[in-house]
């Protein structure tokens, strides 16, 4: 059987291709192995900025408050954030949607100290302090 130059150049596509998905796959092991973690001091600063700033629309359990604010807890938590989700992606949603009447108004760290505490208060663990970086949080998973 002979073989055309378009069977090669797609047989070289797809081998490119599956090597690519290799690496991909290799990358998201490596991220998956450094879970985000929080310092307990970090998620304290969250709370009592959270219970400030965020309870009327979250709620004080966060499940969701007055103002028709998301579940930022349990199960509508984790379909929307869950396990496996790189870190950065959740500290963006919040320093650019939260608060909706103003989003972005409070620093990285006041964001990654909200972070923080609704990472506690789902069972994520406690340990190094939540970076504020995306770059730094692009390297880290949502994972128990």
């Amino acid at each position: 059987m002979r073989i055309t130059a378009i069977q090669c150049a797609a047989g070289m596509l797809l081998a490119c291709g599956a090597a690519g998905a290799v690496a991909t796959s290799a990358t998201g092991v490596a991220a998956s192995e450094k879970p985000a973690t929080y310092a307990a001091d970090q998620a304290a600063r969250g709370e009592a900025k959270y219970l400030s700033e965020c309870e009327e629309c979250h709620g004080d359990d966060l499940k969701g408050g007055l103002n028709g604010g998301a579940s930022l807890a349990g199960n509508a938590f984790n379909e929307k954030w869950g396990e496996g989700m790189q870190a950065s992606v959740l500290f963006s949603y919040l320093s650019n949607e939260m608060p909706p009447d103003n989003a972005g108004r409070f620093s990285a760290k006041t964001y990654a100290e909200i972070m923080a505490y609704i990472l506690m208060r789902n069972g994520y663990p406690e340990g190094e302090a939540l970076p504020t970086d995306i770059d730094t949080l692009d390297t880290l998973v949502l994972q128990r």
